[in-house]
Parts: structure tokens; C-alpha cells; sequence
């Protein structure tokens, strides 16, 4: 079955957006894959397929875009930043496409480098049919160098830890919010090149445990699992979001005080931390990297 896209430019970065996504964009023309593999011609693309599993709110989709632009906006400083290191060839592009699970919608293997399975506000341990076929892709994903490389955030890393048969349900501590430092362990400092890992979370569902085949990299007092790797380098995943800025923390802070799901104190103490600096584009930077190591 083929899919059409949207297509728009921005600097050295293609986005992809699938229809269902209502992104804002100046300009755009609709296009093909046949097509797309015709605009890479010539550039070294990295080719990521995003599978959105959830919508922002709206006060977050309106100001930034929908999980798309997002994480449009994360990769491309990750890629720039990896330029001005001289660590990527100055030609490379990233093309991001956009697939919603929720609608049976995924991507063709072969197509991409990369699968990335965004957060959501949906439970990775319900019995829910569109959850339960997304566990089963991932499940499936061939663990070879020809098929991608996955990626999971928040959810995603939850969906990837119920997928390999670890224990996934709510924190007993409840919500781990905001701008949070997680400690890396010998393991993480290897594959994050850092000591700790600034980053925002939100969340209160865990992954209890470690899968067989993974080793864990980061944690934190809230949540033992806070970031993953399978032994054999295929798979990664964190449980903060990258993809969240200060200024989106506080959108989706202030929108769930006012529905009940925060009280006033513990946003509070959450907001005068919020715009605290970020590891982000060094994590959307290892990231790319992940994708590239053979």
C-alpha cells in the first residue's frame, strides 16, 4: 500500500508528515516514495520513521506542531551539532516520516535506518488492540544490520521493555515531572559520554526491570530504568523526552493543573526548575550516531 506525504525543507533537514498529522507548514507539494528516494539522490540521508503514539495538547500543538515537528525540531539541532563537530559528513540529511499506529499505519522495514516510537499518554500495559500490534512489531523488528535500528521515548521505552518481557505498570511513587538529572552507570557514560543525562520527564508509568538481553544505562530515585540498550546494539531507549523543551514542560504543566492532574504545589516546584539547561541535542546527536554505528 502506498502512502503519500507532505514534504517541506528546512535547511539541510527533510520532514515527512503523513496527512493525518495536521502540521503547519508555508508551503508544501505531495509526493511519493518513488519521488522522495529521487530528492535523496546524491545526499547521504538517515532515514527515520517515526511511530506516533499520541497527539500533543493542544496548547503544545498549536505553539510547536504536532510529535512530527517535534521531533523535527530535536534531530535537526542533533545533526547540526554533530556538523559543527566535524563528526558527520557535511552532506547528510535526515528524512523523518511520520506513521500513526493507532490507525494501523507503520512503515515498510526496508525503507528506513531507523523506527522511533514517540510517547503517549496511553498505557504501554493495556490490553488494547492497537497497543498490543504495536508491541508485536516491535517484537518482530529482525535484530540484524539490515533491518532498523529502534528507538523508543517514554512510551516507546515502555512499549519496548513490555515487548522483551519486562514488568511495565504505574510508579508507586506517582509522577516523575520536569527537569531531572539522571545518573548514568559505567555502561551509560560509554554510550551517552557523559556522567549524567539532564533531561525532561513525564511520566508514571516504569519499566520495573531490565529485559533479558539489555543492559541498563541510567537511573534515577523515581525510576530505576531511565535508559536502555540491547546487547547486540539494535535498540535503545530512554524513559524522559528529549523532544521536550523548557517552554513545552511548562504548556503541558499548566494545561494538566488546570484538569486536576497536577496540584498547584508540585507544578510549582516543578516550574522554577523547568528551563534548567538540557542534555538534548547531545542525546539527539547520539542518537543519529546509534543510528549511523554499524
Amino acid at each position: 500500500m502506498t502512502f503519500f506525504f507532505h514534504l517541506s525543507f528546512h535547511s539541510s533537514f527533510i520532514q515527512l508528515v503523513n496527512p493525518r498529522f495536521y502540521v503547519s507548514i508555508s508551503s508544501h507539494f505531495i509526493i511519493s516514495r518513488k519521488m522522495v528516494a529521487a530528492v535523496s539522490q546524491g545526499t547521504k540521508s538517515i532515514r527515520i520513521a517515526l511511530l506516533v503514539c499520541g497527539t500533543p495538547i493542544p496548547p503544545v500543538a498549536e505553539a510547536f506542531g504536532e510529535y512530527p515537528a517535534i521531533f523535527r525540531a530535536l534531530l535537526l539541532q542533533g545533526l547540526e551539532e554533530l556538523k559543527k563537530q566535524n563528526a558527520i559528513d557535511q552532506d547528510t540529511d535526515l528524512v523523518l516520516g511520520g506513521f500513526d499506529v493507532r490507525e494501523d499505519i507503520y512503515p515498510q522495514l526496508n525503507e528506513w535506518d531507523a523506527i522511533m516510537i514517540s510517547g503517549s499518554a496511553s498505557n504501554a500495559y493495556d490490553d488494547t488492540p492497537w497497543i498490543n500490534q504495536l508491541v508485536e512489531f516491535v517484537r518482530q523488528i529482525p535484530r540484524n544490520k539490515e533491518a532498523p535500528k529502534v528507538i523508543g521515548i517514554c512510551f516507546g521505552h515502555q512499549i519496548i521493555g513490555r515487548a522483551y518481557n519486562a514488568q511495565v505498570s504505574k510508579s508507586t511513587r506517582g509522577w516523575e515531572l520536569g527537569w531531572t538529572s539522571t545518573e548514568l552507570n559505567e555502561a551509560g557514560q560509554k554510550f551517552w559520554q557523559d556522567t549524567i543525562m539532564r533531561i525532561q520527564e513525564l511520566h508514571q508509568d516504569i519499566v520495573h526491570d531490565v529485559p533479558e538481553g539489555f543492559k541498563l544505562l541510567a537511573s534515577t530515585e523515581h525510576t530505576t530504568n531511565q535508559s536502555m540498550i540491547s546487547d547486540d546494539g539494535r535498540i535503545i531507549s530512554t524513559q524522559g523526552h528529549p523532544e521536550l523543551t523548557g517552554p513545552i514542560m511548562k504548556e503541558f504543566i499548566k494545561f494538566r493543573v488546570a484538569n486536576g492532574t497536577f496540584n498547584k504545589d508540585f507544578a510549582e516546584t516543578t516550574l522554577k526548575v523547568v528551563d534548567n539547561p538540557l542534555d538534548s541535542v547531545k542525546v539527539a546527536a547520539r542518537l543519529i550516531q546509534f543510528i549511523q554505528d554499524e
